[in-house]
């Protein structure tokens, strides 16, 4: 039994993919069609000024494919000076890669797509012209960056006589419109080629360059994957971190065997001891990616050997070198499903519009590092680390679930504690995401376990984690970075549900 589903954090986003499918487009159409409204509606999760990857599931092959969209670093990023830094600011004209989003839908739509090009960004043209509600969200965020978008051109009609536009008040964003309107008509040459790159140019101070834009291509790559509890997880590989919510429920399967109990403290301890390592392992490979071993076994099985199951652990790594974001799930009645992620990265990115068209550059050169000689640090045409981490599951070769979550650096221990009991057949979906989710912040190497967790944990399991040495701090409330997650799964029956994230109040899962 197939049926059409579809899964985004904005109401809205959710609303396009619906209509695209409805009007005859398959999963891989109704994800653009989500992601263009998304960047419209909620530009602190996403936009096209900023970075996109996709697993994409066609029905009757076994595994997914993979797109990396992510831009790099400008031909003369180094020329900016960073003596008095110790890590590259957020705001830091350094810091705007190459937007890859566009390049991505472009990408996507010309291998899979059933719809014309126009008909999937109708919904998001039109709404920019028409306006939408401000939800709590994005009236925060304009709030909060004030000081800085005030007197850019791209955030006309943020701010109204000095003042942020209210919750719930209506917002129209023309200029947006107006290149949304060419990107339908003209394809990703309007970003990539003329006036709008020389203006990415000139809002970087030409650390990008016109050739850097023009010559960007998305890339079609091998996902990664790992057989987990009789499923098989996959996720896009460094220069992202998602391998780390793989690795992760790996080493708690390596762990617990067939005992069904769930274990808070051996999962928490899994994920710190292969996040202490993140850092040294996750960065732009090139044609090198065989050298990557975080999905290794051997990898995981040292990794385990550090986990004490009676006490929390300081873990160090084996080998030493020198924000905001929007996820959307879809299936169509075919059986084909995209997961799919699209980041400014921080929030409303680095906060560097493009001149008056209408966007905001992100800065996800933010996760390069300064350190000397180290394989992420900062270099013209290199591809920075990557918090975004989707995830695709099969079983048996065929679809099985479509999950994944914004959260930055949070992104594995989110989908890792969601993942876990549906692998263990625990819990269905639905209970999982109202359960309380715990964060670390700090995760590297030598670092204690501090967790902060959401109320309604039960005691026992508190004491428990206090007893074994962690440190903990109870939130008052649900917390919206702690997701919002998108899911869909199969049931049963065979049939199809998504499950949206109440953490986020505009999130909503369409399940006709």
């Amino acid at each position: 039994m197939s049926n059409n589903v579809v899964v985004s954090p904005h109401y809205l986003s959710t609303k396009a993919g619906e209509r695209v499918l409805e009007l005859g487009g398959n999963a891989i159409d109704a994800s653009i069609a989500m992601n263009a409204v998304q960047g419209v509606v909620a530009p602190e999760t996403c936009g096209i000024g900023g970075d996109l990857f996709a697993l994409i599931w066609i029905s009757g092959e076994e595994q997914p494919y993979c797109l990396d969209s992510s831009g790099y670093a400008g031909t003369n990023v180094l020329e900016a000076d960073f003596t008095s830094y110790k890590s590259i600011p957020l705001d830091h004209e350094a810091t705007v890669t190459v937007p890859g989003a566009v390049k991505g839908w472009e990408a996507m739509h010309n291998k899979f797509s059933k719809l014309d090009f126009k008909v999937l960004l109708e919904q998001a043209i039109e709404i920019a012209f028409q306006g939408f509600e401000v939800s709590e969200e994005l009236y925060d965020t304009i709030s909060k960056h004030q000081s800085v978008l005030e007197s850019q051109l791209s955030s006309s009609n943020f701010y109204s006589h000095g003042k942020p536009i209210l919750k719930g008040s209506k917002l129209k964003r023309g200029l947006l419109g107006e290149t949304l309107s060419s990107i339908a008509l003209n394809g990703a040459d309007t970003i990539y080629r003329g006036d709008i790159a020389k203006e990415i140019v000139d809002s970087t101070k030409g650390l990008l360059t016109l050739e850097d834009l023009s010559s960007f291509e998305s890339k079609w790559i091998n996902p990664i994957g790992i057989d987990i509890y009789e499923r098989t997880g996959w996720t896009t590989p460094p220069h992202t971190q998602g391998y780390l919510t793989l690795a992760t429920l790996k080493a708690y399967e390596m762990i617990m065997d067939s005992k069904a109990d769930f274990d808070m403290h051996i999962l928490i301890e899994c994920y710190r001891s292969l996040a202490s390592d993140r850092d040294n392992i996750t960065y732009d490979y090139g044609e090198n990616i065989d050298e990557f071993v975080g999905l290794n076994i051997d990898y995981i099985l040292r990794k385990t050997e550090q986990i004490d199951p009676k006490m929390s652990s300081m873990f160090t790594s084996p080998k030493q070198n020198g924000g905001g974001t929007a996820y959307m799930a879809v299936k169509d009645s075919e059986g084909n499903a995209v997961s799919l992620i699209q980041s400014n990265f921080h929030g409303i990115g680095s906060t560097i519009g493009a001149g008056d068209y209408g966007f905001f550059l992100h800065n996800r050169g933010a996760g390069f590092n300064l350190i000397e000689d180290h394989p992420n640090k900062i270099a013209p045409l290199k591809q920075p680390l990557h918090t975004l981490s989707p995830t695709i599951w099969s079983k048996n070769g065929k679809l099985d679930m479509v999950i994944g979550t914004r959260g930055g650096r949070h992104q594995p221990q989110l989908l890792a504690q969601f993942i876990l009991p549906l692998l263990l057949n625990e819990k269905s979906a639905e209970e999982v995401m109202n359960e309380s989710r715990w964060t670390i912040d700090y995760f590297k190497e030598d670092t204690e376990s501090k967790l902060i967790i959401e109320p309604n944990v039960d005691d026992e399991v508190l004491a428990n984690l206090d007893q074994k040495g962690h440190i903990i701090e109870i939130k008052d409330s649900m917390q919206s970075s702690f997701g919002p997650i998108s899911a869909i799964y199969q049931k049963e029956d065979g049939s199809w549900l998504g499950v949206a994230d109440p953490r986020v109040e505009t999130s909503k899962a369409s399940n006709p």
